[in-house]
């Protein structure tokens, strides 16, 4: 039989490779990674606590330095020297990024997602890349330093956001909820004719 060994391991909740014929229908590597993106972004908008933990922690206080440059370009009264607001973007994005490619990188691993180890990786050179272009290139092009540095800002937002997306800590519901509830709690019923 003409076939080629898939990595199901995503298919089927990690548990090992299939054989699969040439002509058989293949999900991809690619159609794999743009459906775990999209999921992994549009799901933990119902969660509120996450939500309000993405405005109030990541946005809020770890752009901090962003906004205090931000209030200090607001409360100039002549021209306005950016160079502090982009130093603040230029390291927020970066460490953002950095810190959430390798948490993703970990859980990957652990669950031996090849697919969401390799984005990270990729995500993570990147944005060592554009951090590094954007501080080299800043006084001949500080417009597009400045756009750049807003875009992977962004970008870092999202990347937390779809790396802590499934974490149970920012859900609502309680974590025991599938398996019916606090086992500690007491059992309805007569239960004297059990022994232990």
């Amino acid at each position: 039989m003409g076939g080629k060994v898939v990595d199901s391991r995503r298919k089927s909740g990690g548990r090992g490779l299939s054989l699969m014929g040439e002509d058989s229908v293949e999900t991809g590597d690619w159609k794999y990674l743009g459906g775990e993106l999209l999921r992994r972004t549009i799901q933990p908008v119902k969660d509120v606590p996450f939500v309000l933990y993405v405005i109030l922690a990541i946005i809020g206080l770890g752009g901090l330095g962003i906004w205090v440059e931000l209030v200090k370009v607001l409360l100039a009264s002549g021209p306005f020297d950016q160079t502090g607001l982009l130093i603040a973007l230029a390291t927020f994005f970066p460490a953002l990024i950095g810190s959430s490619s390798l948490q993703l990188i970990l859980a990957s691993t652990g669950n031996g997602n090849k697919v969401l180890v390799s984005f990270a990786l990729l995500i993570c050179g990147v944005a060592v890349a554009v951090g590094v272009l954007i501080n080299v290139f800043f006084e001949t092009y500080p417009a597009a330093a400045f756009r750049s540095s807003i875009f992977f800002a962004l970008i870092a937002v999202w990347l937390w956001w779809i790396t802590n997306g499934d974490d149970p800590t920012y859900k609502s519901a309680p974590v025991d909820a599938p398996s019916g509830g606090d086992t500690d709690r007491p059992l309805k019923g007569d239960t004297s004719g059990f022994v232990e």
